[in-house]
């Protein structure tokens, strides 16, 4: 009899992203972003959770954010879930030293645009959060 054992496949916390320049090709910086399952992304999400249901038992309607709040509010969460990065140089080639402030102000700058979907796409890839151990 053969099987498969479930539990050698886990779900991690966290999961490297390689950032690549608009035409696919590798830049040597990696974001490390936060997953679904991750404590502080969990916290984030089921707080603006509660924030939309508290608001519709209130109202009894749907009230959707204005757009430019909507847009913020991806940012800052974009801001939160990245947990650190490598590789990442500024202007005269010295490195940029990590910090949420700094994420947020690369995330808010209209040019950076391509890096915020690339990152976007990243923390909706569930399987990027996924990985197979050799045994469990």
């Amino acid at each position: 009899m053969s099987g498969f054992n479930l539990k050698s496949i886990k779900q991690v916390f966290a999961a490297k992203v390689a950032i690549k320049d608009p035409n696919g090709e590798p830049t040597g910086v990696v974001f490390e972003m936060a997953g679904p399952e991750h404590p502080d992304r969990k916290r984030i999400t089921f707080a603006q959770s509660r924030k939309f249901m508290k608001s519709y038992a209130k109202t009894g309607r749907a009230e959707m954010p204005e757009p430019e709040d909507a847009e913020a509010q991806k940012r800052d969460n974009l801001a939160a879930f990245t947990l650190g990065w490598s590789g990442l140089v500024d202007d005269a080639g010295k490195p940029v030293v990590f910090s949420k402030q700094a994420a947020l102000e690369m995330y808010n700058d209209p040019e950076m645009a391509w890096l915020v979907d690339q990152l976007e796409t990243a923390l909706g890839d569930k399987e990027l959060f996924i990985t197979r151990s050799a045994r469990a």
